[in-house]
C-alpha cells in the first residue's frame, strides 16, 4: 500500500511539472546548480524563442524566505507561489511589453535558494545566465520580495559594479536594512529604483523601504532618475505587497513595474574574452605562441595574425574556442616559418555575432641569437621559462617586492623549465636570470 502511495505521489509531482510546461506559456524546471546556494530554477522563455541574433531582456526574480528549499522536484514548485513565476504558471504573464513603441519579450529566471542568498550569489547567477542565454546585457533587471527584496537592496548597494550592472530594480517589502553607504552607491550609479511596501507590515518594517528611497534621493549627488516608492495603504498587518506590485494591471503614471523597468537600459560593451594574455618566444628559429584567457562568452575562434611592419596583418592560423561555460582556456601555436627580421604577432578574437577584438601585439626578432620568455603572466600555479639559447650553469632567482628571495634554481640545457609557484602569496615578483651574457630581469604577477 505504501509503495502504491509513493508511486501515486511521484506521478502527481511529475504531472505538476508537466502542467507548468504545458500551459499557454513555457516555464521549465531546470535542476542545475548555478551557484552553491541554489540547485534548481524555473526558466521562462517567450514565444518564438530563440530568434536568430536576438538578445532578450532578463528579469531575475528572488523569492521570499518561505520558499527556500533544496532545489528538488518536491521543493521547487514553492517558487511558483508568488511573483512573476506565479503569473507565468497561471498564464497571466504578457507575452510581450511595448515601451516607447518598441516590443520586448522577457527571459524570466526564478532560482530556488537553500538559504539566504549573498551578493556574490546574485552576481554569479548573472554571469551564468549571460553565458548560457542570449541576454541583452544592457537590460538585466532584478526584483524580489521580502528576503529576495532585501537581497536586491544588498546586491545593488554593496558595490558600484553591481549597481551599474543592472538596468533597474524593484525590491518588494525588502528585508534589507537601509544603509546610507548602500543608498549612496545606488545613487552614484543612477540606478532606477521602484520600491514597494505595505503601510502596516509586522514582518519587515515599512521604514526600510521609505528610508532607503529617501537616502538615495538625498545623496550628495542625487540619482537620475530619482528613486520612487509606493506604499500600499492596508487596514491591518499585512506583509503581502507583492500581489499588487506584480499584477500587470497595477500601474502608476500609466506603467506597470515591467513596463517601468523596460524604460531603462545600461550602455555596456560586451567583452567576449577577458584576461587575454599573449606570449611569443623564438625557439630553434620557430616562434612559439601561447595565449591564455580568464573567461570566454560566445567566442567562436581565435586567429593568429602576423605582420612585418605592425600595420598590415595576415591570418596564418585559426583555432576554435575551447572555453566552456564562460571559463577561460589555454592555446598554443607554433609559427614554423617566421620571416627574417622583426615580426609582429597578435590574436584576433571573433565572437558568435561576427564581432572582432584584438590582443596586444608581441614582437619577435629572428636576427637575435638569444631570447628568454616567461609565461603565463599573470600566473597562478606554474611559471614557465623558454629560451632560444642553451642555459649553461645559469641561475634564476625569484624575489618579492620586499627583496626577499623566495626561489633559486640552477638552469642547464634549453628545454622549457617549469616552476611550482602555487604556494607563493599573491602579488608581484621579480625573476632575475644570471648567465654568461649578464643578468636579465623579468616581472610577473602571482594570482
Amino acid at each position: 500500500m505504501r509503495s502504491a502511495k509513493t508511486i501515486f505521489l511521484a506521478v502527481l509531482l511529475l504531472a505538476l511539472l508537466q502542467v507548468e510546461e504545458a500551459g499557454a506559456q513555457v516555464q521549465t524546471a531546470r535542476f542545475t546548480s548555478m551557484v552553491p546556494h541554489t540547485n534548481a530554477y524555473y526558466e521562462y522563455v517567450p514565444e518564438g524563442y530563440p530568434e536568430p541574433n536576438k538578445k532578450y531582456p532578463l528579469l531575475i526574480f528572488l523569492h521570499g524566505l518561505g520558499e527556500t528549499g533544496p532545489g528538488t522536484a518536491a521543493s521547487l514548485p514553492a517558487v511558483l507561489r508568488n511573483g512573476p513565476p506565479k503569473l507565468i504558471n497561471e498564464g497571466k504573464f504578457p507575452k510581450s511589453f511595448t515601451v516607447n513603441n518598441v516590443n520586448y519579450k522577457f527571459l524570466v529566471i526564478s532560482p530556488q535558494f537553500n538559504e539566504w542568498p549573498t551578493e556574490n550569489d546574485v552576481d554569479n547567477i548573472i554571469d551564468y545566465l549571460i553565458a548560457h542565454y542570449p541576454v541583452d546585457i544592457n537590460r538585466v533587471y532584478l526584483t524580489g520580495l521580502s528576503m529576495g527584496g532585501g537581497t536586491v537592496w544588498n546586491y545593488s548597494g554593496n558595490d558600484i559594479s553591481h549597481a551599474t550592472r543592472v538596468a533597474g530594480i524593484v525590491p518588494v517589502c525588502g528585508a534589507g536594512y537601509p544603509y546610507q553607504s548602500h543608498a549612496r552607491t545606488m545613487a552614484s550609479a543612477n540606478l532606477p529604483v521602484w520600491a514597494t511596501h505595505n503601510s502596516i507590515d509586522g514582518t519587515v518594517p515599512p521604514y526600510y523601504t521609505i528610508d532607503y528611497v529617501n537616502l538615495i534621493n538625498t545623496a550628495p549627488v542625487p540619482p537620475n532618475p530619482l528613486a520612487k516608492k509606493t506604499i500600499f495603504t492596508v487596514p491591518s498587518n499585512n506583509h503581502d505587497a507583492w500581489s499588487r506590485t506584480y499584477d500587470t494591471s497595477f500601474r502608476e503614471n500609466g506603467l506597470n513595474v515591467y513596463e517601468w523597468m523596460l524604460q531603462y537600459r545600461r550602455f555596456l560593451t560586451v567583452l567576449p574574452v577577458t584576461g587575454l594574455n599573449l606570449n611569443a618566444a623564438l625557439i630553434n628559429n620557430k616562434v612559439a605562441l601561447q595565449w591564455l584567457t580568464a573567461g570566454e562568452v560566445n567566442v567562436l575562434d581565435f586567429t593568429v595574425q602576423r605582420s612585418a611592419d605592425g600595420i598590415a596583418y595576415n591570418d596564418i592560423a585559426t583555432l576554435n574556442s575551447t572555453g566552456v561555460n564562460g571559463a577561460g582556456a589555454s592555446y598554443v601555436y607554433q609559427d614554423i616559418n617566421p620571416p627574417a627580421g622583426i615580426t609582429y604577432y597578435r590574436i584576433k578574437v571573433q565572437d558568435t555575432n561576427g564581432d572582432k577584438t584584438f590582443s596586444d601585439v608581441k614582437t619577435v626578432d629572428i636576427r637575435k641569437g638569444s631570447s628568454i620568455n616567461i609565461y603565463p603572466n599573470p600566473a597562478s600555479r606554474e611559471l614557465k621559462i623558454l629560451s632560444t639559447s642553451t642555459f649553461n650553469n645559469s641561475i634564476i632567482q625569484i624575489s618579492n617586492t620586499a627583496g626577499q628571495v623566495v626561489l633559486t634554481k640552477r638552469l642547464n640545457g634549453n628545454a622549457p623549465y617549469t616552476f611550482d609557484i602555487a604556494t607563493l602569496p599573491a602579488g608581484t615578483y621579480y625573476a632575475i636570470i644570471d648567465d654568461k651574457k649578464g643578468k636579465q630581469q623579468f616581472s610577473f604577477v602571482k594570482r
